[in-house]
């Protein structure tokens, strides 16, 4: 009825920040639980998932959800995507782990840069409960509308500066994990490099979820492996390394658009959507 047109579309004008309002709500909302339990998760991953869920179909209905979801089915992009998203991070941990060793670090167990059946595991475990979860909602809703007012990189950073506080349960229960300035900085450069990804390949969610969960099974097999000053030194390299990738990847791609056309097929054939 009329009601639910103005209700639609008082949502559909306000989407972004009601969408950011109830990923916070959802995901935050078992946190007090870690009082009880401190072994419990103080972030709920699917809540940015959740929320872009109920907003695209309260501003826009089924046709707004299979728009939304529809960027689920966008995996036939050029090759050289899959190689990227999924190598990319574990390159970049690599060499972040290198330079803290030529620092002066001890050199990590090499044990846990080779355990294949674990790293696979933790990764296909992190595409779901970490990429699927959250980049339904910050890169297949949030980002697309944030670029209808901004330019792709001012919308990457914006969206990196809503991002990075999300995660503030995670770091106020477990503090040495995740050192809060070199965190927030690397959470910019990733919000860069993912929005990239995602313009480049015509909006592909596959794409950013393995990144994603990429750069978290890395970092989950990297990291500990240094400890006290060298765990500092080697955030700060993996964030250096980061913060380089994001310029790179916005001189490549343009501030404007943050986009690069490698075309999956030749030339004279016909593009499937969702094809780049």
């Amino acid at each position: 009825g009329t009601s639910q047109r103005v209700s639609g579309s008082w949502v559909a004008g306000h989407d972004l920040l009601l969408y950011f309002i109830l990923a916070y709500v959802l995901s935050w909302a078992v946190w007090p639980l870690v009082i009880v339990n401190p072994e419990s998760s103080p972030l709920v991953p699917f809540g940015p998932l959740i929320a872009a869920v109920v907003i695209a179909l309260l501003a826009g209905g089924l046709r707004e959800l299979r728009t939304l979801l529809g960027q689920l089915l966008r995996w036939r992009v050029h090759p050289i995507w899959y190689v990227i998203a999924l190598l990319g991070p574990f390159a970049l941990a690599a060499g972040a782990a290198a330079l803290t060793v030529a620092t002066g670090a001890p050199a990590p167990d090499i044990e846990a840069y080779t355990d294949w059946l674990g790293i696979g595991v933790a990764l296909l475990s992190t595409i779901i409960i970490v990429g699927l979860f959250e980049e339904v909602g910050w890169r297949g809703f949030a980002l697309p509308r944030l670029q209808r007012r901004l330019d792709a990189l001012w919308a990457a950073l914006v969206l990196g500066v809503i991002w990075a506080p999300w995660h503030l349960p995670e770091l106020i229960s477990d503090p040495g994990q995740r050192p809060p300035l070199q965190f927030v900085v690397w959470i910019l450069a990733q919000s860069v490099i993912l929005a990239w990804l995602y313009n480049s390949t015509n909006g592909s969610l596959p794409i950013v979820i393995i990144c994603h969960a990429a750069i978290n099974t890395a970092g989950r097999f990297m990291l500990p492996e240094f400890s006290g000053e060298s765990y500092q030194v080697v955030w700060w390299f993996m964030v250096g390394l980061y913060v380089v990738i994001a310029v790179i990847v916005t001189l490549l791609g343009g501030a404007k658009g943050l986009a690069t056309n490698i075309p999956r097929r030749r030339t004279g054939e016909r593009d499937s959507i969702g094809e780049r």
